[in-house]
């Protein structure tokens, strides 16, 4: 199975929520989540084209917007990338305008990312499920917070994208 999904996982306030002009597709019932799929359009229209140090996509322009986000709540980062089981998770989260979580860099076995990326024991050490409990995600009988939260619902950003309602 292959996917690779970057997004921002928001737990905001309603004035938060309304100042997202790009769709927003509702994660699972309770998680109180709602997920932005970083698109090329969204990504292009920020300033700020560098990369953040240690992440393959975060841009600073994505990274200072979820800064600016996290007046009204907590934003996270996710990029998830996989292919045939192996594959990688980034992640950090703000709060108040600062780093609050983070950042992680995790894979699933050596090779599949840079050497900064710590291979997790299990799939419950990778960063998207670590984020997810710390965002408040509990896994009940699901196989692992990034089930419970409703992201197995699409694999690709585009899929995300085209749930995303305006």
């Amino acid at each position: 199975m292959a996917g690779t999904v970057e997004a921002l996982l928001l737990k905001v306030s309603d004035e938060g929520r309304a100042r997202l002009t790009p769709p927003t597709v509702d994660l699972a019932a309770g998680t109180g989540l709602v997920l932005l799929p970083l698109t090329e359009e969204i990504t292009e229209g920020l300033p700020g084209d560098g990369v953040v140090d240690g992440f393959y996509e975060l841009t600073t322009g994505v990274a200072d917007w979820a800064r600016d986000l996290s007046r009204y709540g907590t934003v996270a980062y996710l990029h998830s990338e996989f292919f045939g089981g192996g594959g990688f998770h980034a992640a950090i989260a703000w709060r108040d305008g600062a780093v609050a979580w983070g950042p992680m860099f995790t894979a699933t076995s050596a090779g599949e990312a840079e050497e900064h990326y710590t291979v997790a024991a299990d799939r419950h050490q990778m960063a998207a499920n670590v984020l997810l409990r710390w965002l408040g995600v509990h896994r009940g009988d699901a196989i692992d917070e990034y089930a419970a939260a409703g992201l197995t619902n699409g694999r690709w950003t585009k899929d995300w994208a085209s749930q995303a309602a305006p």
